[in-house]
């Protein structure tokens, strides 16, 4: 090799190094990415937020706990929103299904369901939201403020209306189950409140709120009672989650849920009343999936609103 093909290959050799030089200046780690986003939106919405270790992920305790310590082994009700850092989505009612969670700790936000679906899931590694409820919040009755980078959250795919790359800002109220009750009687006085009649209503010992609209003046519904009923289910939203699907249906009382059970009794055929039922008097800490094709089911641990007109007392 002559002198000259020696220098042309040292300096092809160097112009390699500096393209490469500058390709790594113009490329970014999804980390870098991440604490760009995340950084920005700190600024924008003036936010004071800690860093959590070296996670990438920053926090803020809004309230301190006082309730039972959270436990990764434990179903505990929680109620969040969220919303991406660039603001093309937010979930922000409470109320919604997709805002509520009732399932183990340590599998939140995605439940354990998903967990049990796939063979060596992420959602058992130690990092994520579950850390920070773990060992920032720490006790239930707390809410705490967390954003969240894209690669703990849905990554480069996103998932639904949540785009690529998107950082979670959540806002996280963990409840002691013990006290989901008072919890729950709060938020129906806020919903009664909001009606013109809510002086009619009625409570009962077991948190029940009703209103009896028409007594009815026939036979006497009895625990016992086949009836003919129509009805409408409502989240405290004021969200239709379903209605009988024609104007009249056969049930059996005994075999409805407990709200039903207690306040139906109380009318006769040709009857109408209007009941507000806590969780624990309708569909409990789990909620349930909708009958009704269009329905979205009752969230976890809902309070829901019934308009129930009693048709007939078959027997």
């Amino acid at each position: 090799m002559n002198i000259f093909s020696s220098r042309f290959l040292v300096l092809g050799l160097f112009a390699v190094l500096a393209f490469a030089s500058c390709e790594k200046k113009d490329y970014q780690t999804i980390v870098e990415l991440d604490e760009e986003n995340i950084q920005n939106y700190i600024r924008q919405n003036n936010l004071t937020m800690l860093p959590f270790g070296n996670t990438g992920m920053y926090y803020q305790v809004l309230e301190e706990g006082n309730g039972k310590e959270l436990d990764y082994t434990e179903i505990v009700p929680l109620v969040f929103t969220l919303k991406t850092h660039d603001g093309t989505f937010s979930s922000l009612d409470t109320f919604n299904v997709v805002n509520r969670y009732a399932d183990y700790l340590g599998y939140f936000p995605y439940g354990s369901a998903v967990a049990g679906s796939q063979s060596g899931s992420p959602l058992d590694k130690e990092e994520g939201l579950k850390l920070i409820l773990n060992q920032v919040l720490k006790h239930a009755n707390g809410k705490v403020r967390v954003l969240v980078p894209s690669r703990y959250a849905y990554g480069r795919n996103g998932s639904g209306k949540i785009g690529s790359n998107q950082s979670i800002d959540y806002v996280i109220h963990a409840i002691d189950p013990a006290d989901l009750p008072t919890y729950e009687d709060y938020s129906i006085k806020n919903y009664l409140s909001t009606l013109s009649n809510s002086n009619d209503f009625i409570e009962t010992p077991s948190g029940i709120y009703y209103h009896i609209s028409q007594e009815g003046t026939g036979d006497q519904v009895s625990a016992e009672s086949t009836l003919e009923i129509g009805y409408v289910l409502k989240t405290l939203n004021g969200t239709i989650v379903e209605q009988s699907a024609t104007d009249s249906l056969n049930i059996s009382l005994a075999s409805t849920i407990a709200g039903w059970r207690e306040v139906l009794p109380k009318v006769k055929e040709g009857g109408k009343v209007r009941m507000v039922l806590p969780s624990s008097q309708a569909y409990g800490l789990p909620g349930t999936a909708s009958s009704s094709t269009t329905g979205s089911g009752v969230p976890p641990f809902s309070s829901i609103d019934f308009e129930v007109s009693v048709k007939k007392v078959v027997k």
